[in-house]
Parts: C-alpha cells; structure tokens; sequence
C-alpha cells in the first residue's frame, strides 16, 4: 500500500511538473493603484482585443493561461494606456508598474521576451542617434549650413544601413525564436527582395513553423516573387481621378515607374520633388510614371497631386491599404516603386533619389 501511494504521490508531482511548464502565470504589480481593472489583449486585424481580464486588490493582479506558442500580449490598466508590450510564453512572468511611469514597466521571467529585450534595447539607442542626427540636420539647414547638412545626412543614411545589417545578423542568430519571425515581418519584410527574404525564412526552426509570422512571410514571399527582377509586372487596371480606367499594360513601349505613394506619407511627399526632375528630364525619351496613391480620400489625393506639381498619370481605388494594386504587388510600406522596361519586366525595385537617376542614365544615354 505504501508503495502505492508513493508512486500515486510521483506521478502527481511529474503531472504537476508537466502542468506548469504548459502554462503560464503574470504576477504583476502597479505601484499607486489599489483597485482596478487589467485587461490582458491581443492584436486581431491590427486592433486590440481583450482575451484575459484581471481585478486589481491592494495594487496586485495576477493572469494564469496557456500558450500554443509564445506571442506578443499587451497589458492595459482600465481604460488607460498600454504599459506593457512582451511576449508572452509558458513560463512565470513578473511585470512591476509604477502609476507615474507605466513606460518604464520591467518584465522579467519569460525567456522568449528576454530575446525581444535585447533587440528593443538596440532600436532605442538608435532611436536617440537619429534623433541628435535629425537636430544636427535641422541646426545646419537653419544657419545654411549646407556642408554639416549633408554629412548629417550622410551620418543618418550610413545609421539606417547599419540598423538593417544588425536586424538581419540578430534574426539570423536568433532563427529559433519567433521573435525572430516577428521582428523579420515587420522591420525586414519590406527591405529585402523575395529571394533574401526567402533565405531568412527557410532558416526558421521547424518548431515556429506554424506562427501567424512564419506563415505571413512564407505568404509574401511567394508574392515578392511575382515582383521579382526579371519577372514580368502583375497587369492590373485603376481608375484615375476622371474616373477613366488606366490599364498599366497598356503603357508597354515606355519605361515606367509605377509608384505606390500618398499624399499623408512624409517620406513620399520628401522623395515627390526628385521624382518630378526625374520625370521633366526624361518624359520626352520614353519615360512614364504611374503613381497608384493610398489615400482614402479624393480631396486630399487631388490636393497632394498639384502641391508637388506631379504631373504624371495617377490612380488610385481610396481604399488605402487594401488598395487593390497595392496588395497585389505585396506592398507593405511607402513610397515603394516598380520600374519596368518597354516590355513590362521588372528591372528596378524601391529605387530613389540618385539611384532612379542613375539607372533612367543608364537606360536613356544622351
């Protein structure tokens, strides 16, 4: 009978064992908050949604739950702001809030958010030397400065590239993790062309597979190679702002740039001046551009159109990111352009400034 119970006892402590490291626990506390209420939430089609609500008590809460896979939670305190974004895996988590300061909660105790705290660390002190970068810029063109302006902006371009190669190394290092996946989708994934894209993803191990972040890549992927170099631009017709359908097939015999833009994105609106040059000095050899806009409304379309003196051929549905070309060439950030040749192959992705320049040098010599 002893040896029984002894065993029973075992097998009771190992389910325990098991039990636990299947789930998971949030003890948290807020520092200045006796009662209340934290909502534990989701992003479901890019809008929170609460899946766990705890009851504040003597400045204390606690969650308890299980995790299929690690992924990104929020935590929010009434109807108040966010003070957490982590990831959240099946381990003890302790999160210590502060009324005063909800932006500078710790978590600790899950191992997945522990990688995500090394890459957010990095993206902060980037954050900050682009910002004195930005100041140093703004400072140099206040004076006329032109010569500390550019380095200003030769210093932030070499950043940005620096950023992207760490990025890339940090997901490569980490290719277990999903924060990994997470990180690929929604920093790399618009940088990369499909076959690097493809590289990193492929690399992913078998375990996150099956992450809504895996699986969005796998899915872009296979669409960026339907845009890739060499192949032949998906055909699509848009209205333009009379309401005429402009087909871009139509267009083949001319090089042309189809420019995915609108008039609410800042750096669109930053790139539009050296588009117009571009577009003034080789309209008449055989250039065109075909700007399909984000926006969602007319006014601020038209508006945006004669501001920047963009006198191109535009379309657009107003249906702003799920305009209809936009997701059919897998765009995910603006300004993102496509240059074709006189046959309607791709021969140039996201190319600006000096680099649209230089390559309409190369395919229109004097």
């Amino acid at each position: 009978m002893r040896n029984v119970l002894t065993i029973l006892v075992f097998a009771l402590a190992v389910f325990s064992c098991q039990s636990a490291k299947d789930q998971y626990s949030i003890k948290g506390s807020i520092k200045g908050v006796e009662t209340g209420k934290v909502y534990l939430q989701k992003l479901v089609d890019g809008q929170p949604q609460s899946v766990d609500t705890a009851n504040v008590v003597g400045g204390k809460f606690t969650f308890k739950g299980k995790m299929e896979m690690p992924d990104i939670r929020f935590l929010r305190l009434n109807e108040q702001e966010y003070f957490a974004q982590f990831f959240l895996d099946n381990s003890s988590i302790t999160v210590v809030a502060n009324k005063d300061s909800l932006r500078n909660t710790k978590i600790t105790g899950s191992p997945t958010h522990d990688v995500f705290k090394i890459y957010i660390a990095e993206m902060e002190k980037l954050s900050n030397d682009v910002k004195n970068l930005q100041d140093k810029y703004q400072s140099a063109m206040s004076m006329n400065n032109t010569e500390a302006a550019e380095k200003a902006k030769i210093d932030y371009q070499a950043m940005i590239d620096n950023n992207k190669v760490y990025t890339k190394n940090f997901v490569k290092e980490h290719s277990n993790s999903i924060v990994s996946a997470y990180i690929t989708l929604y920093q790399l994934a618009n940088q990369l062309d499909g076959a690097e894209l493809d590289s990193i993803t492929s690399k992913f191990a078998p375990e996150i597979s099956k992450s809504e972040y895996v699986v969005k890549l796998n899915e872009l992927v296979q669409e960026q190679k339907k845009t890739a170099i060499g192949a032949v631009a998906p055909d699509f017709t848009m209205n333009d702002a009379d309401g005429k359908p402009i087909q871009l097939s139509s267009l083949k015999g001319k090089i042309v740039l189809v420019d995915f833009w609108a008039s609410w994105c800042g750096p669109c609106r930053q790139e539009n001046p050296n588009v117009v040059k571009i577009y003034q000095q080789y309209h008449s050899k055989g250039f065109e551009i075909l700007g399909v806009s984000l926006d969602k409304t007319k006014e601020d379309w038209l508006k945006a159109i004669k501001d920047d003196n963009l006198t191109w051929l535009h379309v657009s549905d107003l249906q702003y990111w799920q305009n209809a070309a936009a997701r059919l060439y897998g765009v995910n950030a603006i300004p993102q352009s496509f240059l074709l040749d006189k046959d309607g192959k791709i021969i140039g992705k996201g190319l600006r400034g000096e680099e649209l320049a230089k390559k309409l040098s190369e395919l229109f010599p004097n």
